[in-house]
This record gives C-alpha cells, structure tokens and sequence, in this order.
C-alpha cells in the first residue's frame, strides 16, 4: 500500500514539473497560463455563461430549463464549496511552489493546494449545466480543464488536486441535480416573477411582449 502510495505522489510530482516546465519558455505562452490560472476569469466566464442561458432562451419551456439550471448550478457550489471548506481544514498540502523548485507565475498563496478551490467551482458549473445544455456546457468543460492544466503549470497545484476538484464537482452537481423536484416549483414561480417583470417594462410591453 505504501508503495502504491509513494508512486502516486511520484507521479503528482513528475506530471506538475512537466507541465511547470512549459513556464518561463514565452511571453505568449506565460500569458496564456496566467489567464487560464487567475482565480477570478474563467470562474467569471463560466458563471456569465450560467446566467447567459436564461437570456438567450427562446420561449417559457427553455426560460425553466435554464432557470432551473441555474438552480442547480447554485446548489452544486455551495455543496462543493461546503465539502471544500471541511477537505481543506482536515487536510493540509503545501503548493508546489513552497516545496519544489517551479517557475511561478502567479501569486505566493500558501493555503493548502488540496483539492484545488478554482477547478471544483469550475467543475461544479460545467457539470451542472451539462444536464440541461450540453453544447455550452463543453464549452465550460473545456474552459475548466483550461484553468485546472495551467494552475498545474503555474506550479499553483499538483495534478490531484485538479482531479480531486473534478470529481468533487461533478459528484456535488449530480447530488444537486438529484434534488431537481424539490425546486422544480421554485424555477416555476421564478420564471412567472420574470415575466410579470418583463410585462411591467416599458419597451417590453410596447413590443407586446414575446
């Protein structure tokens, strides 16, 4: 077992200096990685791609759909963000960078790495919109992993702390998809509010509505 163990983290290592080893090589390609690693834009993008769904919907029947994937992208971030919350006081993990000789392009955090908070919010998105709108959600999947390679690369994480968030999302998302009856009626007394909303707006009411 131990054995098994100490190949495991052999490999974590070996796969995050490969990938760290790109850094420092380009201009172009350090800018790429420090975009795709940030914390704050492609969690943003995916979170304008959640709320773009409702206002691209073309009747009642697509508005819940996507509101009600709203939903369930919003209660797949809580339950991965509570469950983050406990992994990361229970377990301590040092970034790559604190213990390993990396190129780091990015900041000098020094939170546990373990699992990554970025890729399961990230993963979380992607997974629960992938219930409801598959076409954007392998935009989101593609962008997740985006952000999980280069915050390897960044010498920010090692590979399991990406792959631990990826199954931390997904499982959160397939709990709150589970949980899609219980607020079925929420969407729908939503989805009502909008249009009594969209009703009482001016240049909606001049155009007599959809």
């Amino acid at each position: 077992m131990s054995a098994l163990f100490q190949f495991l983290v052999n490999l974590d290592y070996s796969i995050s200096h490969a990938l760290n080893s790109l850094a420092g090589r380009s201009s172009i390609l350090d800018w790429f990685i420090r975009v795709g690693a940030d914390d704050h834009i492609i969690p943003v993008v995916l979170t304008l791609l959640v709320l773009l769904l409702i206002l691209l919907a073309r009747n009642s029947r697509e508005r819940e759909s996507a509101i009600r994937c709203l939903i369930c992208a919003m209660i797949a971030v809580v339950i991965s963000m509570a469950i983050l919350f406990v992994l990361n006081s229970m377990f301590f993990r040092p970034r790559p960078f604190t213990t390993h000789p990396l190129h780091v392009l990015l900041y000098h955090n020094t939170d546990s790495a373990f699992p990554s908070n970025a890729a399961t919010l990230a993963f979380a998105l992607s997974f629960a919109v992938l219930f409801y709108r598959r076409k954007v959600a392998y935009i989101m999947l593609v962008l997740s992993l985006y952000l999980g390679l280069t915050r390897i690369a960044a010498g920010v994480h090692y590979p399991l702390d990406i792959a631990v968030g990826i199954l931390l999302g997904l499982s959160s998302a397939c709990f709150s998809r589970l949980l899609e009856p219980l607020y079925r009626p929420l969407a729908r007394r939503l989805l009502a509010l909008q249009y009594r909303l969209m009703a009482a707006w001016g240049p909606y009411r001049q155009r007599g509505g959809a």
